[in-house]
């Protein structure tokens, strides 16, 4: 339900000290290079910059980056993991429309939540051209306040009904994490709009530039100031599926870390040294080390510097990718923001059987820009299992892959993950022909 809200609201921001994310490089004995722009708001090519989701992004990955939480998502792993939480955290899922000032800065409003309650309005800028982000909280004097309060108020409390949830795992919904039975709280403004606000949590959330939240572009780079289509690829890894995984699983660095994992795959359940294990990768297959994951599941932890991860299955797992490995994924994606191109971003699975699997991002940064609660994953989780347990087992590989392949039109990312199965006979990329049967085409 959309709701329409005339908003006055005074220019009086409190000034701070900005950090610039900048070059190390001087461009001449006199000037240094110029601030970056953030990947998370950079479009790629006929793209429209969602602002709102930008600033999600951001506040989101400073709390994964620095184990803080400003965000109901790092709120949410933190009770996962059975760890303290904070009372007061931006909900990131509901937010106003974005805002454009006669100067040029962009703003979007989140609500802020403290104690399970709307207590607040948080305030996201971009500004500086784009080159400098702060969070502040609007000081209760604003005009019609307490109106855009109460809106914020019905939207939170509908955004965290069950039938959300349900509905967003139907297909019904925006899979970007944006509310879906509330729509936007949408505020009209006047020409000579404006932003008021004051620090909030800056003594851990910084206000600047770009390179605390790991999230800069190259300054001199397509993409940066004088604009162009996004990063390049500057390891010149290949943009090919199937030269992609080659470069993975042929590579001698990173072999005895994937024979590793086949050795582990194999170890019978009986054996008390059974579980998962994995390994990140950075670009030139150097491997991380070793990750003692849990019976069924490894976390990869940070993945800044590295554009993979691979992990093995046992002989009482599924032996494929699973909806958590997906959204690892994700995460390895919005790491390449200073190492990489978000396009090599990948994620391996070996299983006892003798295959392997490597889901490859087909995407841009943008596409990325997805985050699930836990309850969407559970129950993410739970239609993959029961789509396994309906055909997996009996269909073998092609019923798993039809399964994985349902999984990422659940989550939104049809046509942006390529599936690829590795055996001793080679690589083959794996597609969904009309009539729902797989086509497994072997790599060259």
């Amino acid at each position: 339900m959309k709701k329409n809200l005339f908003l006055r609201l005074l220019y009086a921001v409190l000034v701070v000290s900005l950090v610039s994310c900048r070059s190390e490089d001087l461009l001449n004995s006199n000037e240094e290079a110029p601030p970056s722009k953030f990947r998370a708001f950079t479009a790629q090519k006929d793209e429209t910059i969602n602002y709102g989701k930008g600033f999600k992004t951001l506040l989101e990955y400073y709390d994964e980056i620095h184990n803080v939480q400003h965000t109901a998502q790092a709120v949410r792993n933190a009770l996962k993991n059975s760890r303290e939480t904070v009372s007061e955290y931006v909900e990131t899922n509901i937010r106003s429309q974005d805002f454009t000032t006669k100067t040029n800065e962009k703003f979007t409003l989140f609500p802020l939540i403290k104690n399970q309650q709307v207590n607040g309005i948080i305030i996201a800028v971009l500004k500086e051209n784009e080159t400098q982000v702060e969070f502040l909280k609007m000081y209760p004097e604003a005009e019609n306040y307490s109106t855009m309060l109460k809106l914020f108020r019905e939207a939170y409390l509908k955004n965290t009904l069950p039938q959300r949830i349900a509905a967003k795992a139907n297909g019904s919904c925006s899979s970007d994490g944006s509310p879906c039975d509330t729509g936007e709280v949408v505020i009209t403004m006047p020409g000579t709009g404006g932003y008021t606000g004051g620090t909030w949590n800056g003594d851990t959330l910084p206000s600047g530039g770009c390179q605390p939240y790991d999230n800069c572009l190259n300054p001199e780079g397509p993409g940066g100031p004088g604009g162009g289509e996004g990063p390049t690829n500057p390891n010149n890894t290949p943009d090919n599926p199937c030269e992609k995984t080659k470069s993975i699983v042929n590579n001698l660095q990173s072999k005895p870390a994937i024979d590793d994992m086949k050795n582990q795959s194999a170890l019978p359940a009986s054996d008390p040294n059974s579980g998962e294990i994995g390994y990140k990768f950075k670009e030139d297959g150097t491997p991380s080390a070793k990750i003692i994951g849990e019976a069924h599941s490894v976390n990869f932890g940070d993945k800044a510097g590295y554009t993979g991860g691979y992990h093995n299955h046992t002989t009482t797992g599924t032996p494929m990718l699973s909806p958590p490995d997906i959204e690892q994924l994700l995460q390895f994606v919005l790491a390449q923001g200073n190492y990489g191109n978000p396009s090599d971003a990948f994620i391996g699975m070996i299983a006892p059987n003798g295959i392997h699997y490597v889901a490859n991002f087909n995407g841009n940064y943008n596409d990325a820009l997805i985050s699930f609660s836990q309850q969407q994953l559970d129950i993410f989780i739970k239609n993959f299992e029961t789509r396994n347990g309906l055909y997996g087992s009996s269909s073998g590989s092609e019923g798993l892959e039809k399964s994985f392949l349902k999984t990422l039109n659940d989550m939104g990312l049809t046509g942006k993950v390529n599936l690829q199965r590795v055996e001793s006979d080679g690589i083959k990329t794996i597609s969904k022909n009309n009539d729902g049967t797989i086509n497994a085409v072997p790599c060259p």
